[in-house]
């Protein structure tokens, strides 16, 4: 049976197309390095591959979280450091003050430098991560401590039980840190740091000594130390543990990575044999179709 010519002619035709088409996917894919561009073309692997993009979105969300609360623990843990250092400084200061043979003169040098150095405290404990006061408790929008007109500076963050400022950290883990001034620096008027430090101020630059309430002081400034101690052993907590979360995610986004590497990354070896083979398909066809091509004649068609 004669095989019409325009079925031979398509037959050729196709052959070659199909083999150029072949060698031409092979040569996106290596310029893409990629083993597929589009889910139609391996519809099993595109889609893994889309919920590993989405566990890895996930996972770099958390991490930035992670970054985020870190940075400011460690600001906290330094301020802390800060205010510590103030603070020993002041109790220095209450000491030399307190000391029998100490002149109202003195005591009122001594009371202007106590002062500066209460100044310090109160920036240190308004200082701002970001847009955020770290030591507001929930309230971060809020300066935490202000002078009122009074001149008695006053708490204006959350309560310690006011509420838990929340981060998500992992799929499972919420990170959950509130650190509140006044947990630091007292509440009540007896341990509060700050309305203790104005009683000292007037004892300091009052005309006749009390020397023994002058003393009295390092009872507070003593109790604010400890505060302080806690908060930076808190904080520290809180940061080995953003830390510890951060290495596992880390390992997690390295597994991932890898898999969803194995899945559309390009095997490179496995690819320069196709391509061979493909250019080798492809110079045949265009060969076995121009030896059929040529020999079809106008006449065929008649």
């Amino acid at each position: 049976m004669r095989i019409a010519t325009s079925t031979v002619t398509s037959i050729a035709t196709g052959s070659m197309t199909g083999a150029y088409n072949n060698y031409s996917d092979i040569i996106s894919k290596i310029a893409s390095g990629k083993n597929f561009t589009k889910i139609s073309e391996n519809p099993i692997d595109a889609t893994r591959v889309l919920k590993l993009d989405e566990q890895l979105s996930k996972l770099n969300l958390y991490q930035s979280n992670i970054q985020a609360a870190t940075n400011e623990m460690e600001l906290a843990y330094d301020t802390l450091g800060d205010i510590q250092d103030e603070i020993t400084a002041i109790n220095s200061l209450v000491v030399e003050a307190s000391n029998g043979t100490t002149t109202p003169e003195s005591a009122k040098a001594i009371a202007t430098e106590i002062k500066e150095r209460v100044a310090t405290v109160m920036d240190k404990m308004n200082t701002k991560y970001m847009d955020n006061y770290i030591f507001s408790g929930t309230y971060t929008e809020t300066k935490p401590y202000s002078e009122d007109a009074d001149g008695n500076i006053v708490y204006q963050g959350s309560p310690s039980d006011g509420g838990k400022r929340n981060l998500t950290i992992s799929e499972d883990t919420t990170f959950t840190y509130n650190v509140v001034g006044e947990d630091i620096m007292g509440s009540d008027d007896v341990n509060n740091f700050f309305s203790q430090m104005k009683e000292l101020d007037e004892l300091l630059n009052a005309d006749s000594l009390d020397y023994d309430a002058i003393r009295d002081k390092l009872k507070v400034l003593d109790n604010t130390s400890n505060n302080v101690t806690k908060a930076q052993g808190s904080v520290s907590a809180l940061v080995t543990k953003l830390d510890s979360t951060k290495s596992i995610n880390d390992s997690t986004i390295t597994s991932l990575t890898e898999d969803k590497s194995d899945l559309e990354d390009l095997d490179i070896i496995k690819v320069a044999t196709e391509l061979s083979n493909a250019q080798n398909s492809l110079q045949m066809s265009y060969q076995i179709g121009s030896m059929v091509l040529q020999g079809v004649s106008l006449l065929d068609y008649i």
